[in-house]
């Protein structure tokens, strides 16, 4: 709403523009007459900022070494290379005035006969540049046409100030209210953070109420199980030294009747005749009979060794004896196939001469 009655417009007209002198001003310093293409400054610096610099310093200080002549543009150069090592002849002196005699060389020479010398000054005139051409201006043509604009005909300041001021009004109470309302969501977001700080340290402190009293519920019912389990085990102790008492007793008791029988049953008291055939005479006949039956046993192992070779060795003589006697076989077969071939043969042989001797006329068929 605000937009479209605040809407700015003007009439559209030729934008100034800064027209350079066509020609330069005496006072103007050389350097700012010179380009202003920024491709072609030498502080500007292109690439990487740490190789440009250096390269600039070298190559600005490579041309600072050469010597001028190598320094100017290359159609310059070319010209002034021609004329190296050459040089024209000295015109002659005006009225008035002599020539002197005067080392243009790279190295001055210490001069034993030193002419007098005088100091002389000349002034040649200025550079005087063409004064600049006066601007053309087209004969006058056409009617002069003239109009009276009185105060108030094309700007009321009351009238085109309104909107802008609506605007502006507007535009501050608006942020106004935005930071009036941000200011009390900020109000209401740090009481709702001190309401939820309240809350969470009451759960914080119930929660470790009831963490404590599980921890000494904890406690005391380890406690309470320790108890238990050392009754239990001092229960069971107890029983078992009234067993070990009562076993003790029980066994003791028939000791004394029963350590004869037990010393006779184990060996204790025994007859030497009857020790003496049981430990020596039947040890070496039962080892003389078991020495018996071994070499029985090692010789039918060895009959029955041998009788397993020979089964084998026929076996295989037999196999062997067939397989020599199919190749006889196959070897008379292919020796009569031979024979009957090469019976063949000659037969068609003695056909085929015959049959020949027979187109010649040598023979005379029958």
């Amino acid at each position: 709403m605000l937009q479209e009655r605040f809407s700015y417009s003007t009439q559209p007209h030729v934008a100034p523009v800064k027209t350079k002198p066509k020609y330069r001003d005496d006072n103007e310093n050389e350097e700012n007459n010179s380009h202003k293409n920024i491709m072609y400054d030498a502080r500007v610096i292109r690439g990487n900022t740490y190789a440009a610099r250096l390269a600039a310093t070298t190559n600005q200080t490579k041309q600072q070494q050469e010597p001028a002549w190598k320094r100017v543009n290359p159609k310059q150069r070319e010209i002034n290379r021609k004329f190296i090592g050459k040089r024209g002849s000295t015109p002659p002196p005006v009225d008035g005035r002599s020539h002197m005699d005067m080392q243009t060389d790279e190295y001055l020479e210490v001069l034993s006969d030193r002419p007098i010398e005088v100091d002389m000054e000349t002034q040649t005139q200025a550079f005087m540049d063409r004064p600049p051409s006066p601007l053309f201006v087209p004969a006058k043509i056409g009617i002069d046409v003239e109009t009276q604009i009185l105060t108030g005909d094309l700007f009321d300041f009351d009238l085109e100030v309104e909107p802008i001021l609506e605007v502006l009004v507007g535009k501050t109470i608006h942020v106004a209210m935005l930071e009036l309302l941000q200011q009390e969501e900020l109000d209401a977001i740090r009481a709702q953070q001190e309401e939820y700080e309240a809350i969470r340290n009451i759960e914080i402190a119930e929660v470790q109420r009831l963490e404590a009293e599980s921890r000494r519920r904890n406690e005391e019912r380890n406690r309470r199980l320790e108890q238990e389990l050392k009754r239990i085990e001092e229960k069971r102790f107890l029983e078992e030294k009234i067993a070990a008492r009562g076993f003790s007793q029980q066994y003791l008791s028939s000791l004394r009747d029963n350590v004869f029988e037990s010393l006779e049953a184990e060996g204790a008291f025994y007859d030497p005749v009857k020790r003496e055939i049981e430990e020596i005479f039947m040890v070496d006949l039962i080892n003389s009979v078991k020495d018996r039956i071994n070499n029985y046993d090692t010789a039918r192992l060895l009959a029955d060794e041998l009788l397993d070779n020979v089964k084998s060795y026929s076996k295989t003589f037999e196999s062997q004896a067939i397989t020599i006697r199919n190749q006889y076989i196959e070897e008379k077969r292919k020796e009569e196939a031979r024979l009957l071939a090469e019976q063949i043969r000659l037969k068609a042989e003695e056909e085929a001469k015959k049959a020949e001797a027979i187109a010649n006329g040598e023979i005379e068929e029958e």
